[in-house]
């Protein structure tokens, strides 16, 4: 169908019967602007190819553009991700940061009192001193605690606690004061 003008001249420059010339007419130009099949069950036929090519022409169109998307939304996905890896990336480094920062002020904070400890108490041990420190954390800890609404429990370990069973004293004392009693009697 693409090459009906092709044809068409073709025939006309191979016309020896000069068709057209016999009958007075001179062509100057020839073009096929229409066409139309000699059988219906031909036309028919072609329809349906040419329904069946369009239909399948619009699934890939469809098929393209669902593609697209998919695609977009897929380079979306990789730049949120990197978005958040870079964001993570971020807070690591400031967490790290601060974590430093706050590890170098107690560091101080330990070695100044340490210092300032030596000086008032120059004959104390190094083992008393920290433990000394390390009442004082406890009592900040403790302090910290109570602002809140946390439960602590303690061991006896944590507050150096011991039980101990006085039950054979009082029952001593309960015997002494029976037999105290009878001999009043």
């Amino acid at each position: 169908m693409t090459k009906f003008n092709k044809i068409a001249k073709e025939v006309h420059e191979a016309d020896t019967t000069n068709f057209y010339a016999q009958r007075g007419v001179k062509i100057h130009s020839l073009e096929v602007t229409g066409y139309k099949c000699a059988q219906y069950s031909t036309a028919e036929i072609l329809e349906q190819i040419i329904q069946e090519t369009t239909n399948r022409m619009n699934k890939l169109q469809q098929q393209e553009s669902e593609n697209e998307v998919q695609l977009q939304a897929i380079r979306g996905d990789i730049e949120e991700e990197k978005a958040m890896s870079e964001l993570i990336q971020i807070q690591t480094m400031n967490s790290n940061a601060k974590a430093k920062m706050e590890g170098l002020a107690e560091a101080e904070k330990v070695k100044s009192f340490l210092r300032e400890l030596s000086k008032e108490f120059s004959g104390m041990d190094d083992s008393a001193k920290i433990d000394i420190w390390k009442t004082l954390r406890k009592e900040d800890a403790l302090r910290a605690i109570s602002k809140g609404n946390a439960s602590l429990y303690f061991t006896p370990n944590d507050v150096n606690l011991s039980i101990e069973n006085h039950e054979h004293i009082n029952k001593r004392s309960e015997k002494n004061w029976a037999d105290d009693s009878v001999s009043d009697d």
